[in-house]
């Protein structure tokens, strides 16, 4: 299947086969795309994606249109799952540009991006405190540790109830990041 077009406000999600490798232990999809696949919540359009990927969004666009050929996400339809009031205007179609040119993002910024795309979720005042701590970690160990002290700091501005959905989705993105890296090393 080729991609010719993706359209910014178009809610990207994980398919059947999608979730599958996601839940595998190995997979034949590389880490890197791996780490791509597990941004993809079904709530988040394109567009919030490669905003939020600042100048490396030529190749997360680049690593999304991957995942579409492969089978392994889909497009919803606009406005997310449940026409959420915080999608974007932009509907302009986006052509893949610089497939070529796709490299691996590195896993502890992945990480760092899943993180802060859950953090945002959240809703809390203190979201750009909070996402600069996360940003400052250097390993994954310094992030685990960093973001259970944001949970803990969570609790305190959105509840005990969010705090801990953040904490349970941290737990598996670190995890997972962790048990790749420690593959790829082997």
């Amino acid at each position: 299947m080729a991609t010719k077009y993706l359209r910014r406000d178009g809610v990207l999600q994980r398919t059947e086969e999608g979730a599958r490798k996601m839940r595998a232990r190995t997979s034949d999809i590389s880490p890197k795309l791996r780490s791509v696949l597990f941004l993809i919540d079904g709530e988040r359009t394109l567009g919030d994606l490669l905003d939020r990927a600042g100048s490396l969004s030529d190749l997360l666009h680049s690593q999304i249109c991957a995942l579409l050929d492969l089978g392994l996400i889909d497009t919803g339809s606009s406005g997310g799952p449940s026409g959420a009031e915080d999608a974007p205007d932009a509907t302009a179609p986006i052509t893949r540009k610089n497939a070529s040119k796709a490299q691996d993002l590195p896993p502890i910024v992945a990480a760092k991006m899943q993180l802060l795309l859950r953090l945002e979720s959240t809703r809390s005042d203190e979201i750009d405190l909070l996402g600069a701590e996360l940003l400052d970690a250097k390993t994954l160990r310094d992030l685990a540790f960093t973001a259970k002290s944001v949970t803990n700091r969570l609790a305190m501005s959105v509840g005990t109830e969010r705090s801990q959905k953040f904490w349970a989705d941290a737990k598996e993105i670190l995890t997972a990041w962790r048990d790749l890296s420690a593959r790829d090393t082997q």
